[in-house]
């Protein structure tokens, strides 16, 4: 959490979490379960290390996709009551950064794991689950471009209102949810795009119908949403064939991995991947 909204890594969200807690309000110090662990950097190892050993009756697993191009995505956690008692507990989601340099008044240089944003915001929602059923909670989140989104993860935990015991927590990496939702925003029958060969090796073809005059790009992103190429062009009427050659706009070939194509017309608008090897 940093205090002062002049300070580069305020998060008006956080701040106001801090609150959730009793005094004193300033950095650093820990609270963990609701109990506090002071501003003893040496101390809170083996506080957190202590506390990670009880066992909890709640499994958390998470999923969820996240699209480079526009930088935004959905996460998904399903909150499984392991116990033989209906628990009740607050669920909150965090999008936070980590490993992040910055000189502040206090004389932290590193920070680890800054909260960036509340999914939605700080209060979330209270939730009660029945012993051996489980709660499935989503939330829509957005990476902001001066934001290393290799460096982002999302947080999730379920926290009782009244002891703020936490009784699980679970985290999963931005990286590993990158995907994009294969579907037509406009679907028109005479237009369907394949892709071929797909996974390729020196190249791919991109395949597809548009009517006479029919301006159209296929822009190509890698996993971090750095665009590599661009393909355009204007349709003829007939079966339309634009080959990427796998190489950017410098004419390098590019690495193997997965890559993402935005194609755009005033006819049709859809996204997917292609695997390069």
């Amino acid at each position: 959490m940093h205090l002062r909204s002049g300070y580069p890594l305020y998060c008006p969200e956080a701040v106001q979490r801090m609150y959730y807690y009793p005094g004193p309000y300033y950095t650093p110090w820990l609270y963990y379960d609701g109990q506090s662990g002071g501003s003893g950097y040496s101390g809170w190892e083996s506080l957190i290390v202590d506390r990670m050993s009880y066992p909890a009756c709640v499994n958390i697993k998470m999923s969820g996709f996240y699209n480079p191009i526009s930088r935004t995505g959905t996460v998904t956690a399903n909150f499984r009551n392991d116990s033989t008692e209906a628990i009740t507990g607050r669920v909150y989601f965090v999008l936070t950064e980590d490993s992040l340099t910055y000189s502040s008044p206090n004389g932290d240089y590193w920070h680890n794991h800054v909260a960036r944003d509340y999914l939605p915001d700080q209060l979330d929602e209270t939730v009660t689950i029945d012993a051996g059923d489980s709660a499935i909670i989503s939330r829509d989140f957005s990476i902001a471009s001066d934001w290393n989104m290799n460096q982002c993860e999302i947080v999730t935990w379920i926290q009782e209102d009244g002891t703020r015991n936490v009784y699980q927590g679970g985290l999963t990496e931005v990286s590993k949810l990158i995907g994009i939702n294969e579907e037509v925003t406009q679907k028109v029958s005479s237009c369907e795009l394949k892709i071929i060969p797909n996974p390729c090796v020196a190249g791919t073809n991109f395949f597809f119908n548009l009517p006479k005059g029919t301006e159209y790009s296929i822009q190509l992103f890698d996993i971090s949403g750095h665009k590599v190429q661009t393909l355009k062009g204007i349709s003829s009427g007939n079966l339309e064939s634009s080959k990427w050659d796998r190489r950017d706009n410098c004419g390098v070939s590019v690495c193997s991995g997965v890559y993402f194509y935005q194609f755009e017309s005033k006819i049709v608008n859809t996204s997917g991947k292609v695997v390069v090897r």
